[in-house]
C-alpha cells in the first residue's frame, strides 16, 4: 500500500525561517520521498536542520547529490540568494537521476502494477520481472518510469493519494484535451516531447 506522507510541515526554522527557502526545500523533500529515496521516520511538522540533513543522507546513499549531505550548513550560510540557487541545483540533481530500484516499487504502490505498467509503456509482466529483480531495467524504461515519479512528487504537495491517480485521467486542453495518461502513451510509443507538456502541466502546481 502507498504510504501518506509523514510530512505535516506547519513551521520552519532556521535556516529555513524565509518563506522562499522553505518552499524550496519542502518541494525537495517531497520529490525525495515521490522517488523512493527517503522518508521521515515520525510524523515532522517542522522543517529544520535534521530533518532536511536526513533527507540529504538518504539521497547520498541512493547515489544522488552524494557531497550534498556534507555541504549544506555551509551553502546555507552563505546568504539567502546563494542557498536559494543551492538548493536548485540539488533538485536538478535528483531531476536528472533516475532510481528504478526505488522508484518502482514506491509507485507500483501507489498505482498498481497494471496501471504503472501503462504509465511507463511497458507489460505489466514486465514490470513485476522488474520489481523482482528478474530483469535489468534499460535505461529507456528507467527515464519513463522517473519522469512518472517526478509528476508525482509535483503532485504530492497538493493532492493526497486518490487526487494523484485521479489527475492522470482528467482530459487537458494544454494536452490538445487528452489525459495525462494518453499524453504519456503517445509520448512513449511517438513523440517523447508529449511528455514535458505533461510534466510542464505538473510543474504548475509547484511554480
Amino acid at each position: 500500500m502507498w504510504r501518506m506522507s509523514m510530512l505535516r510541515l506547519r513551521s520552519a526554522a532556521s535556516p529555513f525561517d524565509d518563506a522562499v527557502l522553505a518552499g524550496q526545500a519542502a518541494r525537495l523533500l517531497i520529490l525525495a520521498e515521490a522517488i523512493g529515496a527517503w522518508e521521515p521516520k515520525n510524523v515532522v511538522s517542522e522543517l529544520d536542520s535534521s530533518l532536511f540533513g536526513d533527507a540529504l543522507n538518504s539521497l547520498a546513499a541512493a547515489g544522488v547529490a552524494a557531497s550534498a549531505s556534507l555541504e549544506w550548513e555551509a551553502h546555507a550560510g552563505k546568504g539567502k540568494e546563494h542557498f536559494a540557487t543551492w538548493l536548485s541545483t540539488i533538485r536538478d540533481a535528483i531531476l536528472s537521476s533516475p532510481l528504478p530500484s526505488l522508484e518502482l516499487p514506491k509507485l507500483e504502490s501507489l498505482f498498481g502494477t497494471e496501471r504503472l505498467a501503462e504509465l511507463a509503456g511497458v507489460a505489466s509482466s514486465t514490470i513485476r520481472r522488474y520489481l523482482t529483480a528478474q530483469r535489468e531495467v534499460p535505461d529507456d524504461v528507467a527515464e519513463h518510469v522517473h519522469l512518472v515519479a517526478r509528476i508525482v512528487g509535483d503532485l504530492a504537495g497538493s493532492y493526497n493519494e486518490r487526487g494523484i491517480r485521479r489527475w492522470f485521467d482528467r482530459p487537458r486542453s494544454q494536452l490538445g484535451g487528452r489525459t495525462p495518461a494518453e499524453a504519456l502513451e503517445r509520448a512513449w510509443g511517438r513523440d517523447e516531447r508529449e511528455a514535458e507538456a505533461v510534466v510542464a502541466l505538473a510543474e504548475v502546481l509547484v511554480s
